[in-house]
């Protein structure tokens, strides 16, 4: 089961673009349609928007319930055997697309084409990059990457 203290961070109630850090303990097969791909165990960046009800403090809580019905491909990895280790975040209407080429440029890696992109706009090659450093050199890299993108990144440790 996934831990994460998602639910005890302060998050705005406001829309934003949020970046997860989530290890994976083990590898986790996951679907997109009909395609299916095997993460390895390691360091993962999902990068979203939240622009509903309840903003980014709603989908944080989503993201940290552990039953949930699976309705993104992200939800594969929350309810799989890994943890959400931190959220970088920024007040913004922004779409999340704006951190891809900025993460790519800081060596982030796509692991699978189409991972959280399917309603993608913008051409990312997926919402989903793995990272080849450790957590805190992670969390430094994705908030360099929200600042070349003219965002003010806020950090929740969990």
């Amino acid at each position: 089961m996934p831990s994460s203290g998602l639910s005890s961070c302060m998050l705005p109630s406001e829309g934003g673009v949020y970046a997860l850090l989530i290890e994976l303990t083990e590898s986790v097969r996951v679907r997109l349609g009909r395609r299916a791909a095997e993460l390895p165990p390691g360091l993962y960046v999902y990068i979203g928007s939240a622009r509903g009800p309840g903003g980014l403090r709603a989908r944080m809580r989503r993201h940290a319930k552990r039953e949930k019905r699976v309705r993104w491909h992200v939800d594969q990895l929350t309810t799989a055997a890994s943890s959400v280790l931190a959220v970088v975040y920024a007040l913004s209407d922004a779409r999340e697309c704006v951190l891809t080429p900025h993460l790519e440029r800081l060596g982030f890696k796509h692991p699978v084409l189409g991972f959280g992109s399917s309603d993608c706009s913008s051409g990312c090659a997926s919402h989903l990059l793995r990272a080849s450093c450790d957590l805190a050199v992670a969390v430094e890299l994705v908030k360099e990457a929200f600042r070349a993108a003219h965002l003010k990144p806020e950090e929740c440790k969990l």
